[in-house]
């Protein structure tokens, strides 16, 4: 019987734990990432790589997994405990492995799972290879009865399947990033939060090896339900990490979310320290400190300042849609110096393809060790030298019938009440991001698959950003209210 479709977006298929997540569909999935791996290597026996996060039951749908690859003689290399994504992407690089397969919902809330794909070069699958996993997949879920490797549960080819711990392997190509002598023994209190996420251990771990002088942890354990919080290091999610910073007198926080592949920190005065800042902090000391050279890649709803920066620098700068798979693409191409985007999800030269908060977090502590200044001081110098920058983003929930109709409106042309504020263009990537000058602009983005409507803006004070935010709330509730 034909199940309802199965897609995989932004970063992967997810959904409901039960509702949409189901053992059935991931076997499902799995058959067609099969068809699509064996037709792709031919007389070669295909090996992938799995691993799997925190979440309720991930461990039992990376086994569902490995089972049909087994049952489809592919070799399979499955994580023996939970494990955060780059890790997964580290072995797909280091084994020479087809594909690997990660089992995470990522930020999302605690009843969400995922499937999580990442090509041979270890990053997230590109454009060509989810469309034709897509259409794979698709086949399969018109007639799964087809196919033996569905026909019974618990079934697989063990000479196929071997369990291994991915840690050291991700411990030793992680700490190869950075100058581990500049960062070994640092002296001021470090705040770890992983959201109770698949980061807990390995990362940990690896702070062990630097040997800091205060290492503080919270929410690292195991809790598939998140306690009270989301694994989306961000706003009220971080509330209690902030207390605890304050508390214990620790000088940085790094925090990760429920996967490991994005990340936000956290000042000594417990202040938060965006995506957009990591970037900016990472990419001066590249550009400026190591005068490195190549393409910078960001998402259309990053901050101005990484625009600055590049102008600076002599960096050619592009811009891509939102998600990483677009920055991983262009990383695929060669010469790019660093990329990121708004949700956390950073890279730098010399890493695999692949977004990396853990790894981030290690540029971030080697470049505090070695300017000898707190995260909030390196912070100063960048405003005065690129310009302060203040960043709001509002999700707005609406019905799908009015998400068509403020689209019919953006098409339409520029909104008179931001005609009003001199914005004289529209930048149709990905939605409608409106330009003041180069300090201040504000964007409507409508998802393309969910009835949610996200308003970015970016400003040269708090008060700006935050009145740009308030002309794109009177454009909702014109459609809202209608």
């Amino acid at each position: 019987m034909k199940s309802e479709e199965i897609k995989f977006g932004t970063d992967g298929w997810r959904g409901i734990i039960s509702e949409d997540f189901t053992m059935d569909r991931v076997r499902i999935a799995t058959q067609g990432v099969s068809n699509y791996i064996k037709k792709k290597c031919g007389d070669k026996k295909p090996v992938i790589a799995i691993g799997y996060d925190s979440r309720f039951i991930s461990d039992r749908f990376a086994a569902a997994a490995a089972d049909i690859f087994s049952l489809n003689d592919i070799s399979v290399i499955l994580s023996s405990k939970i494990t955060p994504t780059p890790a997964v992407s580290t072995i797909v690089v280091n084994r020479g492995a087809d594909l690997g397969v990660m089992i995470t919902a990522s930020h999302n809330p605690y009843h969400y799972n995922g499937y999580k794909i990442k090509g041979s070069f270890g990053g997230s699958a590109t454009m060509d290879i989810i469309t034709e996993i897509e259409k794979e997949v698709a086949a399969v879920n018109e007639d799964p009865q087809k196919y033996e490797s569905l026909s019974g549960r618990g079934r697989s080819k063990a000479e196929n399947i071997a369990i291994e711990d991915f840690s050291d392997e991700y411990s030793s190509h992680s700490l190869k990033q950075i100058d581990i002598d500049i960062i070994k023994g640092f002296d001021f209190g470090l705040l770890f939060e992983p959201m109770y996420g698949a980061s807990q251990e390995i990362f940990n771990n690896i702070f062990l090896k630097l040997g800091p002088k205060k290492l503080i942890k919270i929410h690292s354990e195991l809790n598939p339900g998140f306690g009270s919080i989301n694994p989306e290091p961000i706003g009220d999610n971080l509330n209690e990490a902030i207390s605890l910073l304050k508390e214990k007198g620790c000088e940085f926080g790094i925090c990760l979310d429920g996967d490991g592949d994005r990340i936000g920190a956290l000042g000594e005065g417990g202040n938060y320290i965006s995506s957009h800042h990591i970037f900016a902090i990472v990419l001066r000391d590249l550009a400026v400190r190591r005068g490195l050279k190549g393409r910078v890649i960001k998402t259309v709803t990053t901050s101005s300042i990484i625009d600055r920066i590049c102008d600076k620098n002599g960096l050619e700068l592009e811009v891509t849609p939102v998600g990483f798979k677009y920055i991983g693409g262009k990383i695929l191409e060669g010469n790019v110096l660093m990329g990121g985007e708004e949700s956390g999800g950073l890279w730098s030269y010399g890493n695999i393809p692949e977004r990396d908060g853990m790894i981030m977090g290690l540029k971030l502590l080697e470049i505090i060790c070695r300017e000898g200044k707190s995260a909030n001081q390196i912070l100063e110098d960048i405003y005065e030298e690129y310009g302060y920058f203040d960043f709001q983003r509002t999700d707005y929930k609406i019905e799908m019938e009015q998400k068509q109709r403020l689209i019919e409106l953006l098409e339409s042309g520029i909104p008179q009440i931001f005609k009003d504020e001199g914005v004289e263009e529209v930048i149709t990537i990905d939605g409608y991001k409106y330009p003041i000058d180069e300090f201040n602009w504000v964007m409507i983005r409508p998802s393309g698959t969910e009835a949610v409507v996200r308003i970015y803006s970016e400003g040269d004070s708090n008060e700006s950003s935050v009145r740009l935010q308030g002309l794109g709330k009177k454009i909702m509730n014109m459609i809202m209210d209608s």
